[in-house]
């Protein structure tokens, strides 16, 4: 008997692209260390699979350079989209043993079963609007089901299937893409059960009078050249197509928490008192995330699929990355039991490498005059040292307008030109162990401990960088306690005081 299903991986990122071409698999290589090297991380393409027509699988070699973007023959640049699979794995007993790995027609020849017997399921949806309007019209979904001996390739539409038909976002007869899936076709050399799920391409959609309504606005300008070319097919008599940002409609939960509304990223009319409220625009994405499930023999699989945007620099590393969110979830125990000092050194210099990567794929100094726009003036408060032109800490960096150092002056980019200076020093761990022998508190001082997430942006370590919580990004607290420990461990190996 089958005892158990899961599938491999659990959960997977699918990014969004418009070319044909799936993005090839690669890897993260060593650091370019090399005499005038970049220092930062190098990618490695490895051997990928592909799916023909029918859905057998065919080997890509590794080639010798990684292809993100395809133009087409007008000149337009596509991403090519990162297409995920899945894997059917399982325990069972036969023969009087237990045995568990890929779940193939062998293995479910031996209970009398075919993959025909196998029922794949996949549930999408997009409820961003929704979550404003709670307006049951206003949600998007896509529940499909295949036979698991279908293996061409499914297109996935979403739909508005609740609510008031009236006033549903997506009015009847009508649909969006938001992928495909495709099942494999077991061979004698690639016998076991994969789903690949293909995103869709990354298209907005508008309600069918958004030419009306532009056109009719006080402040058209902003919108006056907004196109959708084929796509206004939303219902203009939807919530979502009148909602008022700042209104007391949606879930408090979730309209009153900076992780889910993050401001001034919806398409609105801004409202000139208050930059924070305006009237929608009606739009609507394809991005979607949700479940992919398997049933077979009684049992049943699942796992999370997400569609996110293309990777823009997918050779710079996030200082907190999804593995580094769960890990700080399920393993701080392993960080609080002890790692040996050469493990430590490690993860240090990794931390601090991805800090370099992350600090120059960004413009700090458009972020600093953002960050000076939304919030009061920066306080100067008590310097950290006795030098008068030495900002405090707890203060955020001055613009180039206010009064600031020579540097900051006369260097177009002044705050990403001093970070990425100090990043690439601090790639080094002996140099770091030299910086905190000066100043044991250093990175007391300047890491932003996870609970200060929700304080005002200053200087403190990662700057700059909206959290997921809405305040400035902090590290997870599993990263700020292996942090810790490593300076621990330094100060009882006597390599600082």
């Amino acid at each position: 008997m089958i005892e158990s299903l899961w599938i491999v991986p659990p959960i997977a990122v699918a990014r969004l692209g418009s070319s044909s071409v799936p993005c090839g698999n690669f890897e993260w290589g060593p650091s370019d260390t090399s005499p005038g090297g970049s220092g930062k991380t190098t990618l490695v393409p490895l051997e990928s699979l592909d799916l023909s027509a029918d859905g057998e699988v065919r080997v890509i070699p590794a080639g010798s350079e990684i292809i993100f973007k395809d133009r087409d023959a007008d000149g337009t640049w596509r991403f090519r989209p990162v297409c995920p699979f899945f894997e059917l794995h399982g325990r069972w007993q036969a023969d009087g043993r237990t045995e568990e790995g890929p779940i193939t027609p062998e293995v479910l020849g031996k209970f009398g079963l075919t993959t025909a017997d196998m029922h794949w399921k996949i549930s999408l949806a997009n409820l961003k609007a929704y979550q404003f309007t709670l307006a049951d019209s206003d949600r998007v979904e896509c529940i499909a089901d295949f036979a698991g001996d279908n293996t061409t390739r499914n297109e996935l539409r979403a739909v508005s299937p609740q609510g008031d038909r009236a006033l549903r976002l997506i009015p009847d007869g009508e649909s969006i893409a938001v992928g495909a899936i495709q099942l494999s076709k077991p061979t004698a050399d690639f016998p076991e059960l994969r789903l690949r799920f293909y995103p869709p391409a990354g298209l907005a959609y508008g309600p069918t009078n958004l030419k009306e309504v532009i056109a009719r606005e006080t402040r058209p300008d902003e919108w006056a050249a907004f196109e959708l070319p084929g796509r206004l097919i939303l219902n203009p008599a939807a919530h979502w197509a009148s909602y008022l940002f700042g209104s007391s409609v949606g879930l408090p939960a979730i309209r009153d928490d900076n992780r889910k509304v993050p401001s001034l990223i919806h398409a609105m009319f801004l409202d000139d008192q208050s930059p924070q409220q305006g009237r929608c625009l009606g739009l609507l994405d394809d991005v979607t995330d949700g479940i992919i499930s398997c049933s077979i023999g009684g049992r049943e699989a699942s796992a999370r699929i997400a569609v996110g945007p293309p990777d823009f620099a997918p050779d710079r590393r996030h200082p907190v990355s999804i593995q580094d969110g769960l890990a700080d979830r399920i393993d701080r125990a392993a960080i609080r039991a002890g790692i040996p000092m050469g493990e430590l050194n490690a993860l240090v210099r990794d931390l601090f490498e991805r800090a370099l990567e992350t600090s120059d794929s960004m413009n700090k100094d458009t972020e600093l005059d953002r960050r000076h726009g939304s919030r009061p003036p920066p306080r100067r408060l008590r310097p950290v040292s006795g030098d008068r032109d030495q900002p405090a800490i707890g203060t955020i960096w001055p613009t180039k307008d206010q009064i600031a150092p020579t540097a900051h002056r006369a260097d177009a980019l002044p705050v990403s030109f001093a970070g990425r200076r100090k990043h690439r020093r601090y790639v080094a761990i002996e140099y770091l162990r030299d910086r905190l022998r000066e100043d044991p508190a250093l990175l007391d001082k300047w890491i932003r401990k996870p609970r200060d997430g929700f304080q005002d942006y200053d200087r403190r370590m990662p700057p700059l960088m909206r959290g997921s919580h809405g305040g400035p990004m902090n590290v997870t607290q599993r990263q700020y306690e292996m942090l810790t420990s490593w300076v621990a461990a330094l100060r009882s190996e006597g390599l600082i005081s």
